[in-house]
């Protein structure tokens, strides 16, 4: 039992990094215009780590071998929230979003050229 609580939580906490990068590259004010889902995601943003945070502290952490590989994956989750954290201008220009399509496809370029 505690260990479908254990994995559970570990995709709860990889969902969570994952909305909150959404949040920080498209913003939330547009993320609120995208009606039902937008607000889950802003929902999400808000409470989602009051909510994993009270899970973990209810059952405990670490083991198993599947544990490690989600644990890995929140690692990755994390490092790219950072990332979208302190830049999210370009990631925006990345996706295209806001009409930034050229910027991100020359802060690719200059980056791979570098």
């Amino acid at each position: 039992m505690k260990t479908i609580i254990y994995f559970l939580l570990s995709i709860c906490s990889i969902i969570y990094l994952a909305v909150l990068s959404v949040l920080n590259i498209y913003g939330a004010a547009v993320v609120a215009t995208w009606g039902v889902w937008g607000s889950i995601l802003c929902g999400i943003g808000t409470y989602g780590a009051l909510a994993i945070i009270f899970l973990f502290a209810v059952v405990n952490f670490f083991g198993n071998p599947i544990k490690i590989v989600f644990f890995v994956l929140l690692i990755l989750v994390i490092i790219i929230f950072i990332v979208t954290s302190i830049v999210p201008d370009f990631f925006r220009g990345i996706f295209g979003i806001g009409g930034a399509g050229e910027e991100g496809a020359k802060a690719v370029i200059s980056w791979l050229n570098f």
